[in-house]
């Protein structure tokens, strides 16, 4: 209020001493003082351009203010951030699930590999056994056909043949005079006669009596 009255007291004072002095008069007729003029005049004295807005403070506070524009752009780079890492996300379980799958495929492999290796095993052993079993069967085939042939042999021939085996295979050796008729493996031996073959012949006897003391005892 008191600002007021000061700015209508000094107006009057200057319209006073303008008017005194036959100034205004001077101004106007020269032309430096017209009507704009005065109105600017009072409004400074009254203190209206003081309270106008600053166009440059406004410019600046406009300038300070966050453009929207920035963030709704940061917004679009979190959406497609997320969504890379979403896909990230699924690449690397589907990555998983494969190498899953890859690792039971390969122990199922592995278990096939396994059970063929097995059956592979027993198929050999069953072969292995069959063979052995035929060997045997031919064996001792070949077996009584040799002794029927040894036991028509004379007793001297038959105690070549027994001297030829016994020094290849004793145990057939062995095995052909247990199985000959009694009289004939008796009068093979009888033809022993030397130092050397008196020692085969009681190495003979030996394994036969060891060979009918296992006898028994199975």
């Amino acid at each position: 209020m008191f600002g007021k009255l000061f700015n209508t007291a000094a107006i009057i004072s200057l319209a006073s001493v303008l008017a005194g002095g036959g100034f205004v008069g001077y101004l106007v007729a020269s032309g430096n003082l017209n009507a704009e003029r005065i109105e600017n005049i009072a409004a400074v004295l009254r203190g209206d351009l003081d309270e106008q807005p600053d166009d440059t403070a406004a410019e600046d506070t406009a300038a300070e203010e966050p453009s929207p524009e920035p963030r709704a752009r940061s917004e679009e780079e979190v959406r497609a951030m997320r969504q890379r890492q979403h896909l990230e996300g699924l690449q690397m379980e589907r990555a998983a699930r494969d190498l899953d799958a890859r690792r039971r495929l390969l122990d199922q492999t592995l278990q096939h590999i396994v059970q063929q290796q097995e059956q592979l095993d027993r198929d050999k052993a069953e072969f292995a056994a069959q063979r052995r079993k035929v060997t045997s069967v031919m064996r001792d085939e070949g077996f009584q056909k040799e002794l029927d042939l040894v036991s028509s042999l004379q007793a001297r021939q038959a105690k070549v043949h027994i001297l030829n085996v016994w020094k290849k295979q004793p145990a057939d050796a062995v095995r052909l005079l247990t199985e000959m008729d009694e009289s004939r493996a008796k009068r093979i031996l009888e033809q022993l006669k030397t130092s050397e073959e008196l020692q085969i012949q009681s190495d003979l006897l030996e394994q036969i009596r060891l060979r009918g003391t296992e006898s028994r005892a199975e």
